[in-house]
């Protein structure tokens, strides 16, 4: 693990976080609590898919 796949993992997390965020918006009801759920399950998809795609994969 070199500090540049460190960096490739922010990136790769952070574009799939903003996303989610979009898709989110788009169909989720404006109030908090979907926003908690959506938030959850977004980070809950997108931690382990960004690890998959940046370590395992070599990417």
């Amino acid at each position: 693990m070199t500090g540049e796949s460190h960096v490739e993992f922010l990136a790769v997390e952070s574009a799939f976080i903003m996303v989610g965020f979009a898709a989110a918006a788009f169909l989720l009801p404006p109030d908090p609590y979907s926003q908690v759920l959506s938030t959850l399950a977004i980070l809950a998809v997108t931690l382990p898919l960004s690890y998959w795609l940046v370590y395992r994969r070599g990417r």
